[in-house]
């Protein structure tokens, strides 16, 4: 196998594998690990306190308020257009009739 990488002897590991023994993980803030090219990353999570729900309700609720207002916009800009349709509409259904009656 000519792809594999041999450690030199005198090489130590980057770092050591931390163990966490069992109910400590629950005392301190959450954490995530992930693996990828460069190597273990570590995310830590930390509890949201009363101030940090309520600026996370606050942000949902305004962000709910914007798309609310754009979508009923989009809906008050499409009701012109429709009653313009319609009314194109019935302009040329009795145009078509005044135009093709008989003489």
């Amino acid at each position: 196998m000519m792809n594999e990488r041999r450690k030199p002897q005198g090489e130590q590991p980057r770092s050591e594998p931390e163990i966490i023994p069992p109910g400590a993980a629950q005392s301190g803030p959450r954490m995530k690990t992930y693996v990828d090219t460069h190597g273990t990353q570590r995310i830590y999570i930390a509890k949201l306190g009363p101030l940090g729900s309520i600026l996370v309700a606050l942000t949902t609720g305004i962000l709910s308020a914007v798309m609310l207002i754009m979508f009923l916009g989009a809906f008050l800009v499409l009701i012109p257009v429709i009653g313009l349709l319609v009314a194109a509409a019935i302009i040329s259904g009795l145009l078509w009739a005044y135009f093709h009656r008989a003489p």
